[in-house]
C-alpha cells in the first residue's frame, strides 16, 4: 500500500460511519483475550475443546475442527480426500479467490459453474453438463448466507458418486429442515474473521459429516501445527485495535488509523489471497490450528449467535420494507440468514459513492473470484464464459446486517434508490 492510498483515507469530520466489519463483538472480550495472553497457554489450551464442544451442540454436528483459517480446513478436506494433480472441483463461479486457491494448492483443477441471478447461487441445471471422469468434489456455496440448493446438490453427487464440500462461509446459523448449513454434505466448512456472521478475530472450523472420511481428516489434522505465539499475539492485538478502529463512533478516522498500523507492520492479517502458489505463503503457516485465545473469543460469540441472527433478521426486514426485493415467506425461511442484504442495480459505482458518507460498503463479490480483478487464467477461469456471474459481478449492491448497523441512518438513501428506479432485481424474486 503506497503513500497515495494513506491520502485516500484521511479521517473526515467526527461522525457516526458504520461499516461491514466487526460488528457482533463487545469490549468484554478484550478481557478473555488478557486472560490468555497472561497464561502459557496462548496456542493450545482449555477453551478450544470448550469452544469444540459448544460448536458440536449448536450446529448438532458430531465432528468440529478448528482452524486459523475456513480457507485452510477448506484446503484440508481436499488433502484428507486424496486429492489427485488434475482432479476436479466443480465450484460457483461467483465466489472469493481464496477458493479457487485451495484448490489449486491441492493439486486439483478449480471447474466453474454459473450461477442463478436471483440468488446467487450456484445453477444446479448446469452442474451435470460439467463433471467428467476427473470431477472429485461438488462445491456447495451458500451466498451472502443464501442457503443453496444442497439436496439437489447430493442427490447429483450420489449419481456419479461424487463427494461434496459445502461452504457455509457466510452461513453460519442458517438451517434446512432441521439441519445446519455446513451439516449436510459429507464435509462443511465455515469461517469466522471479522467480516462474517461471527468474529473469532481470525478463525474457522470444519465438519466432518461422513464417517468414511472421518479416519483420514482425523490424521491430516493431527499433523497440522498451531500458529506460532507471536503470531498469534499480534492477531490477538490486531482484533483488540479493531474493536476500537472499526466502531461506527470511531470510524472516521479509525480506517485512517488502521491503514498506517497496517503500513507500520503493527496489526496483521490473512493475505494469501495474491499467491497462486502455496509456498508463496511466508508470513504464517498454512494450514494452521485454531489458537487458544481465539477459540476464548469464539465460545462468547458462539453464546450470542442466536441474537446476532435475530438482529440481522430486523435489519433485513427494515431493508426490504424499503426496497421489496424478497418475499415474506423468503425472508422468514431458516435457511436465509443474509450476512449481506443483496440485489442487483444498474449504476453500482454511482451508489455506492452515494452511501459512503454513511457506511463503507465494501460490496462483495465484484469479480468472478472476489480479491482477485486480473489474470483470471491463473485460476483456471476464462473471461465471457459465465455470463450471469460476470453480469452480476458488474451490478451486485449489499448492504451488512451486523449489530452496529443502525438501518435508519439509511432511510432516506434507501427510498432515493428505490425511488431512482435504478434496481434491476424485480420485487419479490424469491
Amino acid at each position: 500500500m503506497n503513500i497515495k492510498k494513506v491520502f485516500k483515507y484521511l479521517p473526515s469530520y467526527p461522525h457516526y460511519k458504520m461499516n461491514v466489519f466487526s460488528g457482533t463483538n463487545s469490549f468484554k472480550e478484550i478481557k478473555g483475550i488478557f486472560e490468555v495472553l497472561k497464561t502459557k497457554n496462548i496456542t493450545d489450551g482449555k477453551y478450544l475443546n470448550e469452544y469444540k464442544e459448544s460448536l458440536e451442540k449448536r450446529l448438532k454436528s458430531k465432528n468440529i475442527y478448528t482452524f486459523a483459517s475456513g480457507r485452510m480446513g477448506f484446503y484440508t478436506i481436499l488433502k484428507s480426500i486424496n486429492i489427485q494433480k488434475d482432479d476436479e472441483v466443480i465450484i460457483p463461479s461467483y465466489t472469493c479467490v481464496v477458493v479457487p486457491n485451495a484448490i489449486i494448492y491441492a493439486g486439483a483443477k478449480p471447474i466453474y459453474c454459473d450461477i442463478r441471478e436471483d440468488d446467487f447461487n450456484i445453477d444446479i441445471g448446469k452442474i451435470e453438463e460439467l463433471i467428467t471422469s476427473k470431477t472429485k468434489v461438488l462445491y456447495a456455496q451458500h451466498t451472502f448466507g443464501q442457503m443453496c440448493d444442497i439436496n439437489s446438490i447430493m442427490e447429483l453427487a450420489k449419481k456419479y458418486n461424487l463427494i461434496v464440500v459445502e461452504d457455509a462461509a457466510l452461513a453460519l446459523g442458517a438451517k434446512l429442515e432441521n439441519k445446519f448449513a455446513g451439516t449436510i454434505g459429507d464435509f462443511g466448512y465455515y469461517s469466522t474473521d471479522r467480516s462474517k456472521v461471527i468474529n473469532t478475530g481470525l478463525g474457522g472450523m470444519v465438519s466432518v459429516n461422513n464417517n468414511n472420511y472421518m479416519n483420514n481428516f482425523e490424521n491430516s489434522y493431527r499433523n497440522i501445527p498451531y500458529l506460532d505465539q507471536s503470531y498469534t499475539k499480534k492477531i490477538a492485538y490486531t482484533f483488540i485495535i479493531n474493536l476500537i478502529t472499526l466502531n461506527p463512533y470511531f470510524y472516521w478516522f479509525g480506517k485512517f488509523m488502521n491503514v498506517c498500523l497496517y503500513l507500520t507492520k503493527s496489526v496483521s492479517y490473512f493475505l494469501d489471497e495474491i499467491f497462486i502458489d502455496k509456498e508463496q505463503i511466508k508470513d504464517y503457516l498454512y494450514p494452521a490450528k485454531l489458537s487458544n485465545i481465539f477459540a476464548k473469543i469464539g465460545l462468547s460469540q458462539i453464546d450470542k449467535l442466536s441474537s446476532n441472527l435475530n438482529n440481522r433478521r430486523k435489519i433485513v426486514y427494515y431493508y426490504n420494507d424499503i426496497l421489496k426485493i424478497y418475499s415474506d415467506d423468503y425472508l422468514e425461511d431458516s435457511k436465509n440468514i443474509f450476512l449481506r442484504y443483496s440485489f442487483l442495480v444498474n449504476n453500482r459505482d454511482y451508489w455506492e459513492k452515494h452511501f459512503s458518507s454513511k457506511i463503507d460498503l465494501s460490496i462483495w463479490f465484484k469479480t468472478i473470484a472476489s480479491g482477485k480483478d486480473n489474470n483470471f487464467e491463473d485460476i483456471n477461469y476464462k473471461v465471457g464464459s459465465n455470463g450471469i456471474s460476470e453480469y452480476v459481478c458488474k451490478h451486485i449492491f449489499n448492504l451488512p446486517t451486523h449489530n452496529q448497523i443502525k438501518p435508519e441512518k439509511l432511510k432516506k438513501l434507501l427510498k432515493e434508490l428505490k425511488e431512482s428506479g435504478d434496481i434491476i432485481t424485480k420485487e419479490n424474486i424469491l
